[in-house]
């Protein structure tokens, strides 16, 4: 069965939004999402809200999603991890039959969050992986590992943070716009060596909701996109086993979403990828595990990514998701490409897993 992309709507992303609530900004993103896909809230048959209570500040913190997304005495289902894990859930649900069309949601209150290094520490173990140090430190260990095993130089991680904290420039949803050089990003305040303070994504708060749909469900869409494919995987969750140059979980989740979209040379057939980097480093250990070589590197978060746009939490891959959409529709304004009728879009849980997800889509026009 074919699964459609009926509407996308955005609220963000902002540093702060201290005029309005978390419920505010999702039920914008709703409204411009229903909007967009020609239907009122009446007519969706349920949802997927992507959100784990520690970052909401709730517990059971979906409970408060059904008022602001019309979803009132309606199956909800909940995914702790990024909003592209939403879609594929939202993905297999519509192919059951069961029903026509979901809404998946997703949003970041990251200004109401006082110690959000504190957040980040609990997901460690607590016996092994609390070390009285940064949580970062997971990054940093990443970073070596995986220079020390690839052709990569930090400069090639800093150019990572040049290269799309300028791209934000053309984005007017993306707060952290900025032109740097290499030795900003490199000199930068160190965080867990060889990690700098820009090469971090800083938080953000957004809210991002997609309508999907059945094809035949789609007839009152505007602009629908195809959802050719998606994946998802998680790497070793014991950090001391896992292979920290690499992201397994991007490639098993890449090789799905691939097979499904029947694509056989990604880099060739796609003409934009969106790729986690709410570390710039991560961004390129992702490209590797996504199959695309320095070679054929094709169009990368040309909406400038995490970097540009903000950490927002489980929302981060919905605002590339969001992009992709804009893009195969040439709705993306200043940073519009040309002729892509096809994208990849990423999405990574953030430390300490390697719970990564992938989703392919097609322009129907």
């Amino acid at each position: 069965m074919e699964v459609v992309v009926m509407g996308i709507g955005f609220c963000g992303s902002f540093p702060a939004s201290g005029g309005l609530s978390y419920r505010e900004l999702i039920a914008r993103a709703a409204s411009m999402a229903y909007e967009d896909a020609g239907l009122a809230a009446s007519e969706i048959d349920g949802a997927v809200s992507v959100e784990e209570d520690f970052n909401s500040g709730y517990s059971i913190a979906d409970e408060y999603v059904p008022d602001q997304i019309g979803m009132a005495r309606k199956p909800i289902y909940t995914i702790c991890g990024d909003f592209l894990h939403g879609i594929a859930s939202a993905v297999m649900q519509i192919r059951t039959g069961q029903f026509k069309t979901l809404v998946v949601e997703a949003y970041s209150k990251a200004s109401n969050v006082l110690t959000k290094d504190e957040v980040l520490h609990f997901a460690y173990d607590p016996a092994f992986g609390r070390l009285g140090v940064t949580p970062h430190y997971l990054a940093g260990i990443e970073m070596q590992h995986f220079l020390g095993s690839s052709a990569y130089s930090p400069a090639d991680v800093a150019e990572v943070v040049v290269a799309n904290r300028s791209a934000a420039i053309g984005n007017a949803l993306a707060p952290y716009g900025a032109r740097l050089g290499l030795s900003d990003v490199l000199g930068a305040r160190p965080v867990a060596t060889p990690v700098t303070e820009l090469m971090i994504a800083r938080p953000a708060d957004a809210a991002v909701v997609a309508v999907l749909g059945a094809a035949d469900a789609a007839t009152n869409a505007r602009r629908p996109v195809r959802i050719a494919g998606t994946g998802w995987a998680s790497g070793n969750s014991i950090i001391e086993h896992r292979n920290h140059a690499y992201s397994s979980g991007s490639m098993i989740a890449a090789r799905m979403a691939y097979s499904e979209a029947g694509l056989k040379s990604p880099a060739e057939e796609c003409g934009v990828f969106y790729v986690s980097d709410i570390y710039a480093h991560r961004q390129l250990m992702h490209i590797e595990a996504l199959g695309i070589t320095k070679d054929a590197l094709p169009f990368v978060n040309p909406d400038g990514g995490a970097l540009g746009s903000g950490d927002m939490y489980e929302a981060t891959g919905g605002a590339r998701f969001f992009d992709a959409v804009k893009m195969l529709r040439g709705e993306a304004g200043a940073h519009q490409l040309e002729g892509v009728a096809r994208a990849a879009v990423h999405g990574w849980r953030g430390l300490p897993t390697d719970s990564c997800a992938v989703a392919v889509l097609e322009a129907t026009e």
